[in-house]
């Protein structure tokens, strides 16, 4: 069993902080509305901002740690968990954004609040766990 996580450092500044912008800039938008300025912006942050946060809590995202055994693979965040057997995950794709540092990793067929998973290059063990999920991939286990 391997554990890839987040220092605490790292995870406040990915994954805390921008919860913490969305929540800001939501509450920001509602105080305008109620203030009379009605303008298109701020409907717009009020009606979208609900599902990115949410998203952020239920779909996992962005998982603060990841956990690879021989028999599955778990994202953890929030409080929360998404375990997949390997054959539940079906085939990984892994696509690297080595410009901002940050990896999607897919699992299976696409789902709305799940399957997809951003990591960043700050996690510890960030390399091994994209070698060893590549060679997954490759070996379609």
């Amino acid at each position: 069993m391997s554990t890839y996580s987040y220092s605490k450092t790292a995870r406040n500044m990915t994954l805390i902080v921008p919860v913490l912008l969305m929540s800001a800039l939501f509450i920001w938008a509602i105080y305008e509305l109620f203030s009379g300025n009605d303008q298109a912006i701020y409907k717009l942050i009020v009606y979208t901002m609900p599902f990115l946060l949410l998203s952020s809590f239920i779909g996992l995202h962005n998982p603060s740690a990841v956990v690879v055994t021989k028999e599955s693979i778990t994202f953890s965040g929030f409080g929360r968990s998404h375990v997949y057997t390997w054959e539940e995950a079906g085939s990984i794709r892994i696509r690297k954004y080595n410009y901002v540092g940050k990896t999607l990793i897919r699992l299976g067929k696409p789902k709305v609040l799940g399957g997809r998973y951003w990591i960043t290059n700050e996690m510890n063990g960030y390399e091994d766990l994209l070698n060893y999920l590549e060679k997954k991939s490759e070996k379609g286990e």
